[in-house]
């Protein structure tokens, strides 16, 4: 739906272009999302969380890498039994590993992707302000623009002025 409406907008550019002075934009939202300081600070505590993720995951790795040692050493004078409990043991820690992997994929992908609406929302409201303020007809995202020749790139100053927004508004409100 969306790249139908870009896709008449851009059909009527022409039929505008004799009616009026146009001026048209464009953004590139992803170094937008990755170059502003809420970006970046996004992309550490994305990081600082896997860390901590990683290092759970290590040490049930490492539990799992010891139980194997054990049971290389133990198993000719393990009797069967104590040899498949100990096998037990390490195919449960593998599958918990799995698990927890799995989760943290999921967990992490979610707050991504939460980070990045709500970022890509500010820089929203920034584009839709400098668009009324200085009379665009229309802004586009970069990414689906093939072909620009009178175009205006706007990236920086969405970043320069998201990022004085940001740092303006309460610790609590971003």
């Amino acid at each position: 739906m969306k790249k139908i409406l870009i896709t008449v907008l851009v059909l009527l550019l022409p039929v505008a272009a004799f009616a009026a002075d146009i001026k048209i934009g464009y953004v590139d939202l992803q170094k937008a999302l990755n170059e502003s300081n809420a970006g970046k600070e996004a992309k550490t505590d994305l990081e600082d969380a896997m860390k901590k993720i990683q290092g759970d995951i290590d040490k049930k790795v490492a539990e799992r890498e010891k139980l194997k040692a054990e049971l290389d050493k133990q198993a000719l004078v393990l009797s069967p039994e104590a040899k498949r409990e100990k096998a037990d043991q390490i195919d449960k820690l593998e599958r918990e590993t799995e698990r927890m992997i799995n989760d943290a994929n999921v967990e992490m992908q979610k707050r991504q992707r939460q980070k990045e609406v709500a970022i890509l929302q500010g820089i929203k409201g920034v584009i839709d302000s400098i668009g009324k303020k200085e009379n665009y007809l229309i802004i586009l995202p970069a990414d689906v623009i093939l072909y620009s020749k009178g175009g205006i790139e706007l990236t920086d100053r969405v970043i320069d002025t998201y990022n004085k927004e940001t740092a303006a508004a309460p610790k609590g409100k971003k």
